[in-house]
C-alpha cells in the first residue's frame, strides 16, 4: 500500500510531518500529498551547503503560499526546534526522509 493510500485511509488525518521535505523526494511527496487534499502538511529540513538551498527553495515555491503547509526551517537534530514543531502539530504520520547529500560541498 502507497504513503498516500494509507493517509487517504488514515482516520485521523490532521497533520503530516515530512523531513527532509525540501528535498527532491521530499517535496515530490509534499506536492502529491497536498494535490491529494485534506491534511496539513509541515516540513522540516535543513538549508545547508550539502544541497544548494536555492534548489531546496525553489522545489516548494509553487506551494509555500497553499495554507495547508508549514515550513520549519531547522536541523531534525535540534531537539528544541523537533519539541516545538511537535508541540504546535499534531501528527498522524510522519515521513522521514532527512539524509545528507551523499557529495560533499565545493
Amino acid at each position: 500500500m502507497t504513503i498516500i493510500r494509507r493517509i487517504r485511509t488514515s482516520k485521523s488525518r490532521r497533520a503530516i510531518l515530512v523531513t527532509g521535505g525540501a528535498g527532491f523526494i521530499g517535496s515530490h511527496l509534499v506536492e502529491a500529498l497536498l494535490a491529494e487534499g485534506g491534511w496539513r502538511g509541515v516540513v522540516v529540513d535543513i538549508f545547508d551547503e550539502f544541497y544548494d538551498p536555492e534548489i531546496k527553495r525553489a522545489n516548494l515555491a509553487p506551494h509555500l503560499l497553499n495554507p495547508n503547509l508549514k515550513l520549519y526551517e531547522a536541523d531534525i537534530e535540534d531537539l528544541e526546534a523537533l519539541q516545538t514543531i511537535f508541540t504546535d502539530n499534531g501528527f498522524s504520520a510522519i515521513v522521514h526522509l532527512a539524509a545528507r547529500a551523499g557529495v560533499l560541498p565545493p
